[in-house]
């Protein structure tokens, strides 16, 4: 069964971190697409930017992904790849509140409380894994 992660978190309103959260979105599919495919369990992932409803800028940034499985171990793929660990480091610095992850409980922490999202709250169409889809699926060679 598939289930989403929908990390929100709203970010400073400073030049610099409004030009990083624009930077990580620009980069993101590109910079991501090995580390994801590898893990074998992520279906879709997006990186969308909240706009500022007034004025310019963005609000929040929100990753949202739909991954095979239960929550902690699909963190823990997350935490044990450094670009990853990296990324999240950067994702908590740009929060307005504010955010520690130097360790994977303090990590857990920070993704479970921005996670609007919930085990089960999706509609998912198949019931087969990315892995089951990918053997089904192979491109010939």
């Amino acid at each position: 069964m598939a289930n989403p992660l929908t990390l929100y978190v709203p970010i400073k309103q400073d030049p610099t971190t409004q030009a990083a959260a624009q930077a990580a979105h620009d980069h993101f599919a590109k910079n991501y697409k090995q580390i994801l495919d590898h893990f074998g369990k992520v279906h879709f992932a997006r990186w969308l930017l909240i706009p500022n409803p007034v004025g310019s800028g963005i609000l929040a940034i929100c990753l949202i992904t739909t991954y095979d499985g239960a929550m902690n171990p699909y963190l823990s793929d997350f935490w044990n790849d450094p670009a990853l660990q990296q990324t999240f480091a950067g994702i908590a610095a740009m929060a307005v509140a504010n955010v520690s992850v130097t360790n994977f409980t303090e990590f857990e922490n920070f993704i479970n409380s921005n996670n609007l999202s919930q085990e089960g709250d999706i509609y998912q169409a198949y019931d087969h894994t990315v892995l089951q889809i990918r053997a089904k699926f192979q491109p010939s060679v």
